[in-house]
């Protein structure tokens, strides 16, 4: 069975297809968007948040969770579920990712 830390390693080389399209890849991770990981006798539940209700890339990221965190030594299944009642929020980002994102896409001077 994988330790916490490997499933954890495995979803943040999931990138955030959208923030791909802001030219700035943040991972799953470190956009906040991994709310909740379970793991027991080789299953692994994990509960996602989405950026937007509307998202019309949660298939290619449960795909990529699944390549990713399936391949693990010891996981025998994964299972992910997005939690749509549960709002994604940019303060939800780790400080690093945020910094990254405004040296590259610096906010306009009359929204700082």
């Amino acid at each position: 069975m994988p330790e916490l830390a490997e499933i954890h390693a495995a979803l943040d080389r999931v990138v955030d297809p959208c923030s791909i399209a802001t030219g700035v890849p943040i991972s799953l991770v470190d956009m906040g968007m991994v709310k909740e990981i379970g793991f027991e006798d080789g299953a692994v539940r994990i509960a996602l948040r989405l950026t937007s209700p509307l998202c019309w890339q949660a298939t290619n990221i449960l795909a990529k969770i699944e390549e990713l965190v399936g391949a693990l030594p010891g996981v025998s299944s994964v299972a992910c579920a997005f939690d749509t009642g549960n709002e994604w929020l940019p303060s939800m980002m780790a400080d690093v990712a945020r910094a990254r994102l405004r040296r590259i896409r610096p906010l306009p001077a009359s929204a700082a």
